[in-house]
Order: structure tokens, then C-alpha cells, then sequence
């Protein structure tokens, strides 16, 4: 999960870069809440699949062809083996109850953002007006 919200990071910066200044600020009063709807939707998942997963990365050797030019300065093709990297997803034991304490606590803090988000979005609509 946290990998998709990495990925989408980028992505959301590049989008803000061609946002309005009411769409910037309106995209930064709600970053943290999306951050937490992120967490939340984890940490159910967790609870409801019983164990949690941990993506790692893992280096693995794989087989392949490689260019090379030889003395005479010839273009020359062989096998060879090339160290990559691959993320994998592993199942990881969790302590259930801790994670529904956590869910909680999540739930109550995205309350919390939710009645402090609309004073904020209509500051950003006060700011720049449509």
C-alpha cells in the first residue's frame, strides 16, 4: 500500500503544478486526510485478511544477453547474468487487537480533520475566488 501511495505521489505533484492557486490549496488542505483514508484502508485490510503484508526488496540474478565489443572493436552478443531488483509482497504477523486500536485511533483523527477541513476550504475559497 505504501508503495501505491509512492507511486501516486509523483504524479499528484506534477497535476498540483498545473493546478490554480484555489486547486493548490484546496489539494493541501486535504493531503493529510487522504494520507489517513490511506492508513485506514490498510489497517482494515489487515484486520479483515488477519495478517498484515510487508513489501520487500529482493535482489535476484536473471539470465540474459549482453552487447559487448571485442578487441577488433566488434559488436558482440553474449549471455550473461544481471543482478535486478524486485519488490515482493510478504505476509507478516500482526497483533490484531493492536490493529484495531489503531483503527480507532485512525477514525478518530480523520473526524477530527474532517470538522477542521471546512473552515480551511472556505478560507481557500475566501483566498482565490472562482
Amino acid at each position: 500500500m505504501r508503495s501505491a501511495i509512492l507511486l501516486v505521489l509523483p504524479l499528484a505533484l506534477a497535476l498540483a503544478a498545473c493546478a490554480t492557486p484555489r486547486e493548490s490549496c484546496l489539494s493541501s488542505v486535504g493531503r493529510q486526510g487522504r494520507v489517513i483514508d490511506a492508513l485506514i484502508a490498510e489497517t482494515r485490510g489487515n484486520i479483515a485478511r488477519g495478517y498484515g503484508i510487508e513489501e520487500r526488496e529482493e535482489l535476484r540474478t536473471r539470465r540474459g544477453v549482453c552487447e559487448y565489443r571485442d578487441e577488433n572493436g566488434t559488436l558482440r552478443q553474449r549471455f550473461c547474468d544481471r543482478t535486478v531488483s524486485q519488490e515482493v509482497r510478504v505476509p507478516v504477523t500482526l497483533d490484531i487487537e493492536a490493529e484495531k486500536v489503531k483503527l480507532d485511533q485512525l477514525l478518530q483523527r480523520r473526524e477530527a480533520l474532517t470538522r477542521a477541513e471546512g473552515p480551511a476550504r472556505a478560507q481557500c475559497a475566501a483566498l482565490y475566488p472562482a
